[in-house]
């Protein structure tokens, strides 16, 4: 099985980005390419998680703070590195790790994470630092772009998916949810982030799917109006850990 890992993502890496129609030869700021995040932690058997699209390291250029200028290492990486004026360290493997997982009860070695997109997307507020720095850079937005980038990489999800034989599958925020499960629209995916387990058919498989706010909303703790934490640590994740529970005794039965 490790030899299928392998070959998943020397694949992933050379033939992701033509196969969904991102640029080739996108370049951050000063020349470093934008590479495919692959999965790295590949725990079998066991729980997969899925987010929407990898981050990256943000430096401070020229007093420009958060301008992103190369990925990083793997999918909701934690590590640290120095910004250009401080030590930081990437928000997304520590967001998960305190706000989702230790909340429902996995551990993060029984995980394999992944991103449904598995390159950078750069937002608007990323090009105007670019051409704050550089007036002749290239980079356009491709945020907006995620929908349809979502849609043409679901294969290579469920790849990922007949590799690792999961018995559950968490995704992450209404985005990823809504690509999954086909439908129309974010509000309607927005209802499926209640913890429930739902079953879904992969290439002829039912898999179990349980869908969870992104762990960045539920970091935004005292914001008016985002009543998500509040309702992930007083409901969803209570009830997360049951169906987990649940499936986990059902698939040892089986």
């Amino acid at each position: 099985m490790k030899n299928n890992i392998v070959e998943y993502q020397r694949k992933c890496f050379r033939e992701y980005k033509s196969d969904i129609g991102y640029p080739e030869k996108y370049c951050y700021l000063y020349g470093n390419h934008i590479n495919v995040l692959v999965p790295i932690e590949t725990s079998l058997n066991r729980i997969m998680i899925v987010g929407a699209y990898p981050s990256a390291k943000f430096f401070t250029v020229n007093g420009i703070s958060d301008t992103p200028l190369t990925d990083n290492d793997s999918p909701f990486s934690n590590e640290s590195y120095f910004d250009g004026s401080r030590v930081r360290t990437i928000p997304s493997g520590k967001e998960l790790n305190e706000v989702i997982l230790s909340k429902i009860g996995i551990h993060r070695e029984d995980c394999w994470i992944t991103d449904l997109v598995k390159v950078f997307l750069f937002k608007n507020g990323h090009v105007k630092r670019y051409n704050k720095i550089k007036s002749d850079c290239i980079i356009k937005e491709n945020r907006s772009e995620f929908n349809e980038y979502a849609k043409r990489s679901l294969k290579w999800l469920y790849e990922e998916i007949e590799i690792c034989n999961p018995f559950l599958i968490i995704l992450l925020g209404a985005e990823v949810t809504q690509a999954v499960f086909d439908l129309k629209s974010q509000i309607y995916s927005k209802e499926f982030l209640d913890g429930v387990a739902r079953e879904k058919d992969i290439l002829g498989i039912k898999r179990n799917f349980i869908c969870l706010p992104h762990p960045g909303i539920l970091m935004k703790t005292g914001v008016s109006k985002n009543f998500w934490p509040e309702k992930f640590d007083n409901e969803i994740a209570k009830r997360t850990k049951t169906e987990i529970d649940r499936i986990k005794k059902e698939n040892q039965k089986g």
